[in-house]
């Protein structure tokens, strides 16, 4: 699942390419990835601008130039693809915005995924249990050991929990706890003060350096995009098991945790 680098990609791309533009209309394939009916979501949107994109945790909301809103969650398959009606998409279109330029943004293989048009109390509504900005100025050492004092559980799934840090998922949250040198397994309260300070440290450093590499979605937004998916060769455990630590050599070992694959160091991690 797509997670903060990945989104943030996207956002760059979207903010280069369809901010001002007018959508000439909307279509729409498949209508569960929309939380209106057909007509009233086409008609809605048809006219407006998209005058900012921005992003929250996983999220990616487009402001209308009207006073509505598109929020957009990936989930497991989506992806974006910008370009004219013979693009090669990296999947199948469920949603499309048509834009005055004769290009197109294609919403793909929304299964899980949407595209909703929500009033901003509404927006406010649906974002409103999501944790902290793990990239954000709140995200400050007292904030995240103060997050962190209350719990019990264990902390790659407190690291996922949306609640408590809104953004990280399955492979982000490997890679963090790598950096931290701290095992997947151990339970907060048996992490000493200086590892959960390095946990903290890691997790923006982290994340920043997988937006810097255009994430690891491999599919491009566009044509001319060439940074998407430069993440993957960076990895240090996750998709990694049985291949070699790039820190100490010892083979990268996979389990599932709580339902997930986890990788992790049995050496750099204790």
């Amino acid at each position: 699942m797509p997670e903060i680098p990945e989104m943030e990609n996207y956002k760059k791309m979207l903010i280069r390419t369809i901010v001002g533009k007018p959508i000439i209309s909307a279509l729409v394939e498949r209508e569960r990835s929309i939380n209106k009916t057909v007509s009233e979501f086409t008609a809605a949107v048809a006219g407006q601008s998209i005058d900012r994109v921005s992003r929250r945790a996983k999220y990616l909301i487009f402001h209308l130039s009207g006073g509505l809103y598109l929020l957009s969650h990936m989930m497991l398959n989506g992806r974006l693809f910008y370009g004219p009606d013979d693009s090669d998409l990296p999947g199948k279109p469920h949603v499309v915005l048509r834009f005055n330029d004769n290009n197109n943004l294609f919403f793909c293989d929304l299964r899980l995924g949407f595209v909703h048009l929500l009033t901003w109390d509404e927006l406010e509504a649906e974002l409103a249990g999501l944790g902290i900005e793990p990239l954000s100025s709140d995200f400050t050492w007292q904030a995240f050991a103060g997050l962190m004092e209350r719990r019990r559980g264990v902390v790659k799934p407190l690291l996922i929990e949306q609640k408590i840090i809104a953004g990280i998922g399955n492979a982000y949250s490997n890679e963090i706890l790598f950096a931290a040198g701290i095992m997947p397994d151990r339970t907060a309260p048996a992490i000493a003060e200086k590892e959960l300070q390095r946990l903290w440290e890691a997790i923006p450093r982290v994340l920043q350096k997988g937006i810097n590499n255009g994430g690891y979605i491999e599919e491009p937004y566009t044509d001319w995009d060439k940074l998407s998916g430069g993440q993957i060769p960076h990895f240090m455990v996750y998709d990694r098991g049985g291949q070699a630590c790039k820190v100490c050599g010892t083979p990268i070992q996979e389990s599932k945790l709580n339902g997930r694959w986890t990788y992790y160091c049995t050496i750099c991690q204790r």
